[in-house]
């Protein structure tokens, strides 16, 4: 198995402080603890150490800064794929740019793919233990309890543990269930994403890839209990900030 972190976005929400830092790297909690450190710490405890890193041309530098003076004896092997980009108006889009990370990382082994600035306090050995039960493509899910809360994000619907339906912020969610930007893919079943793009689907939206692939093949969905946290704005970041700060 081996994890792939999405870390390529700009963050223009959080403008100002994403102008310098990119969001994954932001500080969290005593010891100014970046975000994707959590994510990174938590997958090499759930025995995933080979990880490849996906940003930008922008905040590569930034990244490089990070794995040579924060990751010493973590017990990962961190390599990077960077795409030649700058700025909104130059991304690749989340779908096309996992296809780039997988071939330039040279991946073909089963793959967790998880966006870089996700905060959570469960275990991705969770998902990773559901995954090898069957070996089928599996999102992790979260359950907002509140309809409203669904709108932000994709939503999902489930019929036993199977995706029936992935719908990008709908208006009418059919569930308080959305996805938290944590996929796993066997390494079968990773040509999917070159195949989603040469059909001249969008490019970008991991939720529009989902809702083609759930037309392709079974998809499950494995939802999480425990708590998580979407950064999506300056508020939130704050109220999340000072919260791990009194842990």
């Amino acid at each position: 198995m081996r994890a792939l972190l999405l870390c390529g976005g700009f963050a223009t929400r959080l403008e100002p402080i994403t102008y310098f830092i990119p969001k994954p790297l932001l500080p969290i909690g005593v010891g100014g603890k970046p975000i994707v450190e959590y994510i990174l710490d938590d997958l090499v405890k759930s025995g995933v150490t080979d990880i490849v890193l996906s940003t930008n041309s922008k905040f590569s530098n930034a990244f490089e800064y990070w794995t040579k003076h924060r990751l010493n004896g973590i017990g990962a092997d961190v390599s990077m794929v960077v795409e030649h980009t700058t700025g909104n108006h130059e991304k690749f889009g989340a779908i096309k740019g996992i296809e780039y990370a997988i071939e330039q990382g040279k991946i073909d082994e089963d793959l967790i793919i998880i966006a870089g600035d996700n905060l959570y306090d469960f275990s991705v050995k969770e998902i990773l233990n559901y995954f090898n039960k069957s070996r089928e493509p599996t999102i992790g899910l979260y359950d907002t309890k509140d309809l409203e809360g669904a709108k932000k994000f994709g939503n999902v619907e489930l019929k036993g543990d199977v995706v029936a339906s992935f719908v990008e912020k709908p208006e009418h969610p059919k569930s308080s269930l959305i996805a938290i930007a944590m996929y796993v893919i066997p390494k079968e079943m990773l040509g999917m994403f070159k195949d989603y793009l040469d059909d001249k689907n969008n490019p970008d939206g991991m939720g529009n890839f989902i809702a083609w692939l759930i037309s392709k093949t079974e998809v499950k969905g494995f939802v999480f209990h425990g708590n998580w946290h979407d950064i999506g704005t300056l508020d939130t970041y704050k109220r999340v900030f000072d919260e791990y700060g009194k842990k």
